[in-house]
């Protein structure tokens, strides 16, 4: 749903986790933990694209992985180490001018949080999938070696939840989406069927360019950086705010992104309203009046 009128920024923001925020899918991940990487991440890739649906592959990639908590909390550690260029820096920018930022993710819950940790996002942000663990693995009953959780438990099944299906998402963020001017930015089918529950989706295609994608969203970063995101979401007054910040020069290298075609509008008149909302610094650091 393209906004209409001027640029008015948005309230809140919802990014994916996989190949949006991280340059890696944590499920294949998992796989190249446990020696299974060609079989997952075919799986994984045809519910991407949209070839299968994802309630098909969900189960059986988990029921083929057994993953340990152990081994969540190694993938929220490979999450951390491999986020996307400025992933970081524009949700802490975004947050310094009072967009809520939000994670909405199909990835297992355990180490979507990990990284939402790190990434300063309140964990009751966090939409992903929860699993249930049997406790009952290993030395379960060494309490001083257990005390901060048992590394051997192992999956059992995943609850209930319609992130672990195709069109999951677009349930999820409908809800967070009603009551608040909602930009979304993922990279995969899934992210695209929200479109019509944002005010506007954006696609990204840093990690993974998916033309199915290219061809839905209105609005398409090329990346390899999420920086553009700050133009795309805030208004004029939220990014003169930051421009007396440490986030200045994040926010001027997202604006560069737009001026330069690493953004791709389906309507120029969106494009023109981004810039015009974002005209860049005169020399004393005010945003100026007039697109330049």
């Amino acid at each position: 749903m393209m906004p209409v009128g001027r640029h008015l920024g948005f309230q809140r923001v919802i990014f994916d986790c996989d190949s949006t925020l991280t340059t890696v899918e944590g499920i294949d991940e998992l796989a190249r933990l446990k020696g299974q990487t060609e079989t997952i991440a075919r799986l994984t890739s045809q519910a991407m694209d949209g070839q299968i649906p994802l309630e098909q592959v969900y189960a059986k990639r988990l029921e083929l992985l057994q993953p340990t908590r152990a081994e969540l909390v190694r993938v929220g550690r490979i999450y951390r180490r491999t986020l996307v260029p400025y992933a970081e820096e524009v949700i802490a920018a975004l947050q310094e001018a009072g967009v809520e930022v939000f994670i909405v993710s199909g990835g297992l819950k355990a180490a979507v949080l990990d990284l939402a940790a790190y990434l300063k996002v309140p964990a009751d942000h966090v939409h992903a999938v929860s699993v249930e663990m049997d406790q009952l693995q290993g030395d379960w009953w060494d309490y001083l070696h257990h005390r901060y959780g048992n590394p051997d438990e192992r999956y059992l099944d995943f609850a209930p939840t319609p992130l672990a299906e195709s069109n999951g998402k677009l349930e999820v963020v409908m809800i967070l989406g009603k009551d608040k001017r909602t930009l979304m930015v993922g990279d995969g089918s899934t992210d695209l069927a929200t479109k019509d529950a944002v005010r506007l989706f954006v696609g990204f295609g840093g990690v993974e360019r998916r033309q199915s994608v290219v061809d839905g969203a209105e609005v398409f970063v090329e990346g390899p950086g999420l920086e553009a995101i700050l133009p795309l979401a805030l208004s004029t007054r939220a990014a003169e705010l930051l421009l007396e910040t440490d986030f200045k020069d994040v926010y001027l290298l997202g604006r560069q992104a737009v001026l330069k075609g690493r953004v791709r509008f389906k309507e120029d008149v969106y494009r023109e309203r981004v810039l015009k909302a974002h005209p860049g610094p005169d020399h004393n650091g005010n945003l100026l009046t007039e697109l330049v």
